[in-house]
């Protein structure tokens, strides 16, 4: 025990010593060093906005921005050309590490198949209910004479039958075939005032009738057709008119539009 505190006091321990913690330092800062250059440690980039990249053009579109891609999903949307990018995850302007991998999802260039589902016998209000829950949209109303006024009676796309269980592109245009009573029955008019154009194109359909003219009256944007509500209709919903099935119905909007009584020929607010 004596030679070994002895040792420890010796100078040639404190050398020794000095000499280890000096190595071992230097080479925990060159671990790190390295480290450092070589995890590109506090080097961020700022991912760049990849919409409508065209799918041909991604490689060149990063090739100098330290980069990498995978796509993982493509979705159809009618609105967007195919084949370009539609989403992507990091979100552009996010600061990542180089080499990160970009996750992106591109648009189809065919929509998914559908099974074509069978609407005859059924109510207009459940038909288009239906065609909507498929992902269809409906064209064409076409009346014919039968008992079971706006019940369908026939199912059609570019003017051929097609039955149910055919698969079909989704965003497809079925035409329908309704019951316009007999010996010219006629139905009631739907009450439209104070509804926003979508709500009163929707009762329009379900009521067995079509959309005529849409006049907004103050409607400068988009956004303001999307707010404006019906002050008047042509004809008017009154329980002494009545129309044959597919007649149509003009609607007349406003931003203004106010429903002021129970007076349908005055719900427009002037001011």
């Amino acid at each position: 025990m004596k030679d070994i505190i002895l040792f420890l006091k010796s100078k040639r321990f404190r050398v020794h010593f000095i000499i280890s913690v000096l190595v071992g330092g230097f080479i925990l800062w060159i671990s790190f060093k390295f480290l450092n250059v070589y995890t590109h440690h506090g080097e961020a980039i700022v991912v760049p906005d990849f919409a409508n990249v065209k799918i041909t053009e991604i490689d060149g579109f990063i090739a100098d921005k330290n980069l990498k891609y995978q796509i993982i999903d493509s979705v159809f949307d009618s609105k967007v050309s195919p084949g370009v990018v539609i989403k992507q995850d990091p979100e552009e302007n996010s600061s990542v590490k180089q080499n990160r991998t970009i996750y992106l999802t591109v648009s189809a260039k065919l929509p998914p198949l559908v099974k074509m589902p069978n609407v005859v016998d059924a109510s207009m209000r459940q038909a288009l209910a239906m065609l909507e829950s498929y992902g269809l949209k409906v064209g064409k109303r076409n009346y014919m004479s039968d008992p079971c006024v706006n019940c369908v009676l026939a199912q059609s796309m570019k003017g051929k039958k097609i039955e149910p269980g055919t698969m079909i592109p989704k965003g497809s245009v079925i035409d329908l075939t309704l019951g316009q009573g007999q010996d010219g029955e006629k139905i009631n008019i739907p009450c439209l005032l104070g509804l926003s154009h979508q709500e009163a194109t929707d009762k329009i359909a379900e009521s067995g009738f079509s959309e005529g003219s849409v006049n907004c009256v103050d409607c400068k944007t988009n956004a303001d057709k999307e707010k404006a509500k019906v002050f008047k209709q042509n004809p008017t919903c009154s329980s002494d008119i009545m129309l044959n099935p597919g007649s149509s119905i003009d609607l007349y909007t406003s931003i203004k539009a106010k429903l002021m009584t129970a007076d349908t020929s005055s719900i427009y607010d002037e001011k």
